[in-house]
């Protein structure tokens, strides 16, 4: 339980760091990083259920941000989205390992899907204070690749 607390504590001062110093991709990060955990938290749990089975929900909350990441990525105009978007698909990869072979640990399962937010939300600090920095230095900085869709 405070291995949680401590989560939600490091989540949401992340979070609220990049929506207050961040540009428009730091705050959209931090908002999908943020209602991800809370989808997670907020998932039902069914009698039975472990990390000895594949769990289908907590795939279809992983793929959905997945797919925001990757958009957000090939949006913005900074190169830490794609580190994001790339460990998000490891995440991806596990469930995939564990609906392969359900004879996986469950507690490598259980510590891979639920600790891979660490180096997310710390890719998402490292974002922000460059952003920050960049816009002090330089008195502003696209937030959008100028590509047109």
């Amino acid at each position: 339980m405070t291995r949680i607390l401590l989560f939600y504590a490091v989540q949401l001062l992340v979070s609220g760091y990049a929506l207050w110093r961040g540009g428009v991709p730091e705050r959209a990060a931090g908002t999908l990083l943020l209602g991800a955990a809370l989808a997670t938290t907020l998932m039902p749990v069914t009698p039975g259920e472990s990390y000895y089975m594949l769990h289908t929900r907590l795939l279809t909350i992983d793929l959905v941000l997945l797919i925001l990441l990757v958009v957000l990525a090939a949006r913005a105009n900074r190169f830490w989205p794609l580190w994001l978007s790339a460990l998000q698909l490891v995440a991806i990869g596990v469930h995939g390992v564990r609906a392969y072979d359900p004879h996986i640990l469950p507690i490598v399962y259980a510590r891979i899907v639920g600790e891979i937010a660490y180096p997310m939300l710390a890719l998402l600090v490292i974002g922000t204070v460059r952003h920050h920095s960049r816009a002090l230095r330089l008195g502003g900085e696209r937030d959008w690749s100028p590509l047109k869709w």
